[in-house]
């Protein structure tokens, strides 16, 4: 596949779960200032501990992504050589 589009759908993906992520604080916040709930902190972990690991793994995602490919190649040695 070629690079450019690899990186496209990934800044897709990223466009797409950063958007789905503000909306899930929005709601939180909304949810937050109608009810007041006995642990609000607890409640704002619940919605920023999710956002965080997202942010984790699409880092790594990403220099997964831009590694330049390694290639093995296996060379059969030839009978009576010496490799070092």
């Amino acid at each position: 596949m070629p690079l450019s589009l690899v990186a496209a759908l990934f800044w897709i993906a990223v466009v797409a779960a950063l958007v789905a992520q503000v909306m899930i604080l929005r709601s939180t916040s909304r949810v937050l200032r109608t009810a007041a709930p006995a642990r609000p902190a607890l409640e704002w972990g619940f919605a920023i501990l999710p956002a965080l690991a997202l942010v984790v793994v699409l880092a790594f995602s990403w220099r997964a992504t831009m590694r330049p490919p390694s290639i093995e190649v296996d060379v059969t040695p030839v009978p009576g050589e010496v490799r070092l």
